[in-house]
């Protein structure tokens, strides 16, 4: 998925059910997002998720190293072409 213009290669992503989003792109990441009480959710279902979350949404990775959509900001997703 391409997300305002950035490539991620994850398959899920973890969400508080409020305005927290975060990109899995590692196999440590399902885990420890599961045991920190996220719910876990297909890729797919990211563009839905976010549009109906709280104002206050971002999207992140995991890990914190990438940031694909700040607070306040609108988001762009496309699919990536094999």
């Amino acid at each position: 998925m391409i997300i305002n213009n950035k490539e991620t290669t994850a398959k899920g992503f973890a969400y508080d059910d409020c305005h927290k989003i975060y990109l899995l792109e590692r196999d440590s990441d399902w885990k420890d997002a599961g045991q920190a009480g996220y719910t876990i959710l297909p890729i797919e279902k990211l563009p839905e998720t976010f549009d109906r979350s709280c104002d206050l949404r971002f999207i992140s990775n995991w890990a914190l190293t990438k940031q694909f959509v700040r607070q306040f900001e609108p988001a762009n997703f496309d699919e990536v072409m094999a």
